[in-house]
């Protein structure tokens, strides 16, 4: 879709949500329609964006051009509509794992505690076996924390020797067991192969970008871990699908500019501004812990509260003035 068609195309989007809107008088009206964009069911609020295949022909071009800024201002952008709350919770805070990744790309360090809070180092059980593994490294490498490592490295050894475990799954795992033995000859090697799996691996939720976003992501992490000269004793892989210019550009420039790429019109500008503010905080329950009927390890599996985490963003966005 041409860019000066997106306006109209979002704006009718967002109409036809607003179409069922009921004021029930128990807050502002502002506010309960912010809320209830979050809250209907037949379109998100993400679905009021521009198209994948659009993002990924700006990162293209932005990638010919080394424009290396912008292409960090889409990567930023296009993340935000991965890390939404959904009202459905359950199982969807899996894929902040990878968000997260991004999110070292261009900078934004602080979302860490939003998007894998401590609370993730109780999950044990999940849809994807590779989530709590590689949460429970990064929490405690990114908490530099001795006792966290002393359990997360066995799991993650165990997980990595599976028949069933992926390509990209095993590069990502041992390349964060890698920067906890501090054995960045291997990492070298295990960011290769984090590249060649990202072009097999289409399991992933936020889908394929034109480059390996997640070999840059972990690329970062390391910068961020590591002494100044451990970090240089790390080689670039280099491979079609790592941007060794962006790497560089990006190792040089560690507060990068993170403005949206694509700003809606005057009259959508709430949508600039959900866009513009932190994502939401991970909220999380065990809703089979006191049910008598649930399997023993049904009572240990910790869902995403659907209607706290979108709530709990609402009150967050409104408090920043967002919808006011």
């Amino acid at each position: 879709m041409d860019l000066q068609d997106y306006p109209q195309f979002i704006r009718e989007k967002y109409q036809k949500v607003m179409a069922k809107f009921t004021y029930n008088g128990k807050e502002p009206e502002a506010k309960e329609r912010l809320r209830h964009l979050y809250s209907n069911y037949f379109m998100s609020v993400s679905s009021m964006a521009p198209e994948p295949q659009d993002w990924t022909a700006w990162m293209e071009e932005c990638i010919q051009r080394a424009d290396w800024a912008g292409l960090c201002r889409i990567i930023n952008q296009r993340g935000k509509l991965d890390m939404l709350p959904v009202i459905y919770g359950g199982y969807t805070y899996e894929k902040n794992f990878y968000c997260m990744l991004e999110c070292f790309i261009c900078g934004n360090v602080q979302f860490m505690e939003r998007l894998l809070p401590l609370e993730l180092l109780n999950v044990k059980n999940s849809d994807d076996l590779f989530f709590p593994v590689a949460a429970h490294l990064l929490l405690g490498l990114w908490h530099k924390d001795e006792a966290v490592l002393e359990w997360a490295m066995p799991e993650a050894e165990q997980f990595v020797a599976r028949k069933k475990t992926t390509i990209l799954e095993k590069a990502v795992v041992n390349f964060l067991l890698d920067l906890a033995r501090g054995d960045l000859e291997k990492g070298g090697e295990d960011l290769l192969a984090v590249c060649k799996g990202y072009l097999r691996d289409k399991k992933y939720v936020l889908g394929v970008r034109p480059f390996c976003t997640y070999a840059h992501g972990l690329y970062c992490l390391a910068q961020l871990l590591l002494p100044a000269e451990d970090f240089q004793a790390l080689a670039m892989p280099k491979y079609k699908n790592f941007l060794v210019g962006f790497a560089e550009w990006r190792r040089e420039h560690t507060n990068p500019d993170c403005s949206l790429w694509f700003r809606y019109p005057a009259d959508l500008d709430l949508l600039n501004k959900i866009f513009e503010a932190p994502p939401a905080q991970l909220l999380m329950f065990q809703p089979f812990l006191d049910n008598p009927n649930a399997k023993p390890k049904e009572r240990q599996d910790w869902l995403a509260d659907g209607m706290k985490w979108v709530n709990n963003h609402i009150d967050e966005l409104w408090e920043m003035g967002v919808g006011k």
